[in-house]
């Protein structure tokens, strides 16, 4: 079950990014993903704050995923989604996205944009099956271009990395 997150469910969320990250340890190139800090309780707090924020909870009401995402002039975009590394492949991140899809709607914003690597198959390529687009360099907008830079200075390769989009005609079509 997925659901609008809550003050209480952010002390739980820097463990559930861990777990998830640790899907990358045996990546050779990004090995050092699973090795990396998340974000804090106090950066979820902010997201929870602004119901931006949504996870999804097991049978026992344990947290074993999340999605956070900001809002832009004219769309949401996707922060973070992590899934606990076993309950991953189960559909929970489809059911995370979808809800930001919802907040979208009812935002009425045009569209939803992430940040993600290229050739991690669960990065760009599971994306793409959902329906993103990757982003051109020369079509990336101002903010795009900026969150990319963000992420190059905290040691991401910028090859590596791309900007994608889904537009809210496609959004209301699924």
């Amino acid at each position: 079950m997925t659901r609008l997150a809550v003050p209480d469910d952010a002390k739980y969320l820097p463990a559930v990014e861990l777990s998830a990250g640790q899907t990358f340890a045996n990546h050779e190139k990004y090995r050092w993903v699973a090795e990396g800090e998340g974000q804090t309780e106090q950066e979820h707090l902010a997201f929870i704050h602004q119901q931006l924020e949504w996870v999804a909870v097991n049978n026992d009401g344990e947290v074993v995923g999340f999605i956070n995402a900001e809002k832009r002039r004219n769309s949401l975009h996707i922060c973070e989604l992590s899934v606990c590394q076993n309950w991953q492949g189960q559909g929970i991140g489809r059911q995370l996205i979808k809800r930001v899809f919802e907040a979208t709607l009812s935002l009425q914003l045009q569209f939803v944009t992430l940040t993600t690597f290229r050739d991690v198959p669960w990065n760009a390529p599971y994306y793409q099956r959902l329906g993103f687009d990757i982003i051109d360099n020369d079509k990336l907008t101002i903010e795009l271009k900026a969150i990319l830079q963000s992420e190059v200075d905290m040691g991401f390769a910028r090859e590596d990395r791309c900007a994608m989009v889904i537009s809210l005609n496609e959004l209301a079509a699924s």
